[in-house]
């Protein structure tokens, strides 16, 4: 298979192997497609991660907060508990 690499991807391509990071166009395309790969893998984790918050809220299960005051008491109730936790952890 080739590819056709626009110009201004061929200056960076042309860079980086000047620069001895990589030896040929494959390598640095082989790398671009592994961090594309790695980057669609990492979307998907978080879509997982993220779709039971997601139901709760479609359920209702959410908390409404009305204005700017109540977003930072909420904020400062999850600081609170997170230093509570840290607190009651033991050291080491």
């Amino acid at each position: 298979m080739t590819v056709e690499i626009p110009s201004e991807f061929q200056r960076f391509v042309n860079q980086v192997i000047g620069s001895g990071s990589y030896q040929t166009e494959s390598e640095v395309v082989g790398d671009a497609l592994r961090l594309l790969q790695q980057r669609r893998q990492r979307i998907e984790e978080l879509r997982r991660e993220i779709q039971p918050a997601l139901d709760r809220l479609d359920r209702g299960e959410g908390i409404e907060l009305k204005n700017e005051e109540e977003l930072d008491a909420f904020f400062e109730d999850i600081k609170t508990r997170g230093r509570a936790r840290l607190a009651a952890e033991p050291a080491g």
